[in-house]
């Protein structure tokens, strides 16, 4: 991508490439007082100062760099007109780039903020902050806050409806993590993952995305798996001498069957020792 210059239309465009990587910014008013925005890739943003003045800009001009990342466009102004900064705040609120932008100096202190408007009929939204799973493993929590944080600021490039359909899967997504529903907040995440991708609103192609997913929840699967290993070991070793010689076998084939990730089989051989612990009460 080389320079380009930001209509209201395509302030979407800006976000989305302020999701891939760190991007410069110039804006002003042209000679019409209309606003003029122009971005490119990199950390030189006073390259755009020359472009910006073939368009009609001129000072009092705000460039900078910014980059998009947890639902928040952070724009770290190094030239900071106050009047720039509220214009491009206009500009901005005008074209609902739909995630919040924090305006901050080049020292790191905070200017000004805007917040995205709720559009009419938008649902009450809950992102992956909003998660707050007491009495569950944060270790088993932890992959699916991390992919919620990751996907979150790509739903809102996408289109209208199908934005508001996976804003709501999000909501239900973190809804799901704090009553402990984990396997069916994984199913819905993959849900979320793959229109992201399907849309190309995501650096990962879908089939790139359904393989990380299920390696994360192969991952999750396999650490509930090895503590339920463990609780057996630990029954086992209270079960009579032949009975706990023979399940501590048994044990240690569910034990090989998780080192090789063929969680399938050590299941299985780990509810045959349950069933057999059971049968001891």
């Amino acid at each position: 991508m080389s320079i380009e210059r930001i209509s209201g239309k395509e302030v979407k465009v800006m976000v989305r490439e302020g999701c891939k990587k760190r991007m410069s910014f110039a804006f002003c008013l042209d000679q019409a007082k209309d606003p003029l925005l122009m971005i490119q890739p990199g950390k030189k943003p006073e390259t755009l100062k020359t472009p910006m003045k073939k368009e009609g800009g001129g000072p009092p001009m705000a460039w900078g760099t910014y980059v998009v990342r947890s639902g928040e466009m952070e724009m770290t102004c190094e030239s900071a007109p106050q009047r720039m900064v509220t214009e491009l705040k206009t500009f901005l609120r005008r074209n609902k780039p739909q995630v919040n932008v924090l305006f901050y100096d080049d020292g790191g202190n905070l200017l000004d903020s805007l917040k995205p408007e709720k559009a009419e009929g938008q649902v009450t939204e809950e992102n992956a902050a909003d998660i707050s799973a007491s009495g569950i493993d944060p270790q088993a929590i932890a992959p699916l806050k991390r992919r919620l944080k990751r996907i979150q600021p790509r739903i809102g490039l996408a289109p209208g409806p199908l934005e508001l359909k996976l804003k709501r899967a999000l909501a239900k997504s973190v809804s799901l993590i704090n009553d402990g529903r984990l396997q069916e907040a994984e199913t819905m995440v993959v849900v979320i993952e793959r229109a992201v991708a399907r849309i190309g609103q995501d650096r990962e192609d879908e089939a790139k995305s359904m393989k990380r997913g299920q390696r994360e929840m192969d991952q999750r699967s396999l650490g509930a798996q090895v503590k339920r290993a463990q609780s057996l070991q630990a029954n086992v070793a209270r079960a009579p001498g032949k009975v706990r010689d023979r399940l501590g076998r048994a044990l240690h084939v569910a034990a090989r069957h998780l080192k090789r990730r063929d969680l399938d089989s050590a299941r299985d051989a780990m509810d045959k020792i349950e069933k057999a612990l059971t049968a001891l009460v």
